[in-house]
């Protein structure tokens, strides 16, 4: 595992701080919080109150501090200077160390010195040096905790796969594929040195957040490489077995205290709301004695970036939520809260950057005709300058994340829905240090949904995978070609409540029924741009919400798989229904316009001459959506068991 480890000794003459004041909490966050105004840029380690000022150094390469050695004790040597950067992404090798003092280091261990002069690489920051030993005597009293010259970001060279797509400022990510991926920060601090701070943002479930050492493997929680990890649905996870619950925060904040003064760390989790935190659970590691990281896995659980670290890189720009300090006072741990640093690490306090501004111009309509033209105008600035009209970018997110989104950027927006349903456009603007802010407004296009007598599979000229070979009444469909290719029914719904079934007619395999808006490419059925859809995997069965698992209580050695659909509110209602029981419940929120059975499939090698079956009320369903829904007491008042009102099954 490389990288840094900080929480070293104490600093010689160490360069000043460069901080990435753009970072930020969530690519998707609306008004990005206000944070206090900082009189200048730079580290600091809150130590008793007090601060440590930033001396003289250039900014430059990521240069970690090295370990005290153990010699006679000397005076801190010159700054070394480090190399030039290569431009590499990621790259973070040392500048060369100082000098170093009089005595005579034990091998692998470097004397005190003062920090080097690093390259050229953004953001950098000088290393600083290590504290000279005593004569080889052991330390007499804890010292006091420093801030390091470098930031803490998530590591794209210590990740699972390119599947854990990290954002452009470091601290954010994105999961992709149906694995347990995990990722690891670029720092760790490590024995006796100090009391860190940080915190994660993932309002998710099936997800770990902790910390562990550099062994840890990254396709589990870090609690099962010996460190400390919560699944963030309100589990304090354990190696084997279930977890002790907590009570959840409710927006998916958490913050982690780590005291690590000593030869083992104790972990601190903070969980709750800014006006009403607390200390959700409490452990020593006793088995570890190792350089801890920031460790991040799990399951993918939301499109876009799912978690973000903020690991104290700018304090002024990006706030705590917590304040962990007066969290471990109400504890009675009042020492570990002198000794903490608000960062992982060390602190860091940027120049405070006021967001830019953003206004819409025109008042939008709250309804429109379908084909009827809407024509939105809007304008930004910034304090700091360098964002403008032409900044402004404007989304349609009725279609998903999709190569469907209507996208566009610039003062003025022209959008036509060709569809009835509800249109949310979202304006946003990004200034230069990557504060952002965004307005959301709905428009809905009134009209008339087509009800069709012969509900049925089609082949959408584009739109529907390549090689599906689809029966002569169109309820079948069999798969030739490796790859998840999807199928669409003709009959949308929008503002009513059907019922449509499934078949397998081979042995479970990667075949699915679904649910799927319309006017977006099944060919093929993308996992990293998934248009808003659901569906039942007939392996497991397996039940997912835009290709993202989602927990179930299906039985197993089925062959039918229903789903009630109630979208007689803003969203889709979609109650699972499989071997007798409702095996889950569906909120599809990101449907807003009419959706549409679907199948989808892979080529297999079972040799039947259909792969899977749907029924629209043409026949008899197997299972019993009303019985099913009323034993979970789910009303069915207005249910048609039946897909399409002119469908002349519908009854």
């Amino acid at each position: 595992m490389d990288g840094p480890i900080l929480g070293g000794g104490r600093a010689g003459r160490g360069g000043g701080s460069s901080v990435d004041p753009g970072s930020k909490r969530d690519a998707g966050a609306e008004e990005p919080q206000a944070g206090r105004r900082a009189p200048r840029a730079g580290s600091s380690a809150a130590v008793g109150g007090s601060s440590a000022q930033p001396q003289g150094g250039s900014a430059g390469r990521n240069t970690p501090a090295p370990t005290a050695g153990r010699g006679n004790q000397g005076e801190a040597g010159s700054g070394g200077v480090g190399g030039e950067d290569e431009g590499s992404a990621g790259d973070e090798s040392p500048g060369q160390a100082g000098e170093g003092g009089q005595g005579e280091p034990e091998p692998g261990e470097a004397a005190a010195g003062s920090g080097g002069q690093g390259g050229q690489e953004e953001p950098g920051q000088a290393g600083s040096g290590g504290q000279a030993g005593d004569n080889g005597l052991p330390t007499q009293e804890e010292p006091e905790p420093e801030p390091t010259a470098e930031p803490t970001y998530l590591n794209a060279a210590d990740r699972s796969s390119s599947e854990v797509v990290i954002s452009a400022d470091r601290v954010s990510a994105e999961w992709l594929g149906l694995a347990t991926l995990g990722v690891r920060s670029t720092t760790a601090v490590r024995p006796r040195s100090g009391v860190f701070y940080f915190e994660a943002y993932a309002n998710i479930d099936l997800f770990s957040i902790g910390v562990a050492p550099g062994s840890a493997a990254l396709d589990h929680g870090a609690v099962t490489g010996g460190g400390f990890s919560i699944d963030v649905s309100g589990v304090v996870e354990v190696p084997q077995g279930e977890g002790s619950a907590f009570q959840k925060s409710a927006q998916g904040e958490y913050g982690f205290v780590v005291d690590y003064r000593a030869d083992h760390p104790t972990v601190y989790l903070i969980a709750g709301t800014r006006s009403a935190p607390r200390v959700a659970a409490t452990q020593t590691l006793s088995s570890v004695n190792a350089p801890l990281y920031i460790h991040l896995s799990g399951l993918r659980r939301k499109q876009g970036n799912q978690v973000t670290i903020n690991p104290g890189n700018d304090t002024v720009n990006q706030p705590f939520v917590f304040d962990p300090r007066a969290v471990l006072r109400a504890q009675g741990q009042n020492e570990a809260a002198q000794a903490l640093v608000l960062g992982w690490g060390g602190t860091h306090a940027g120049t405070w950057n006021e967001p830019p501004t953003l206004s819409l111009l025109t008042t939008p309509p709250s309804h429109v005709n379908v084909n009827e033209q809407v024509t939105l105008m809007a304008s930004a600035s910034d304090a700091e300058g360098g964002t403008s009209d032409s900044d402004i970018q404007w989304d349609v997110l009725s279609v998903g994340i999709g190569p469907e989104r209507v996208h566009t950027s610039g003062a003025a927006f022209t959008f036509t829905p060709r569809t009835i349903g509800q249109h949310p456009i979202r304006v946003s603007v990004t200034d230069a240090a990557g504060k952002r802010v965004e307005r959301t407004v709905t428009i809905e296009a009134d009209g008339t949904l087509q009800q069709i007598g012969g509900v049925k599979l089609v082949n959408e000229g584009g739109l529907t995978g390549a090689g599906i070979q689809i029966s002569s009444d169109g309820l079948r469909a069999k798969w030739t070609r490796d790859q998840k290719l999807g199928v669409r029914a003709n009959q949308g719904l929008y503002g009513d409540f059907w019922y449509v079934e499934g078949h397998r007619l081979v042995p479970e395999d990667n075949q699915a029924i679904g649910l799927v808006i319309g006017d977006v490419s099944l060919n093929p059925y993308l996992f990293n741009s998934t248009p808003p859809s659901c569906s039942i995997n007939t392996t497991g069965p397996s039940v997912f919400h835009d290709l993202m698992y989602a927990q179930s209580n299906a039985p197993a050695n089925v062959e039918y798989y229903g789903m009630a659909v109630d979208y007689r509110g803003d969203y889709p209602i979609v109650y699972v229904v499989i071997g007798g029981v409702l095996a889950t419940t569906l909120h599809l929120t990101d449907v807003t316009v009419p959706i549409f059975p679907m199948l989808y499939g892979n080529v297999n090698s079972h040799g039947a001459a259909y792969d899977i079956e749907i029924n629209f009320g043409g026949s008899s369903f197997h299972e019993d959506p009303v019985a099913v829904l009323g034993r979970a007491g789910v009303s069915t008042s207005g249910l048609k068991l039946c897909w399409g009102n002119a469908n002349s099954a519908c009854r």
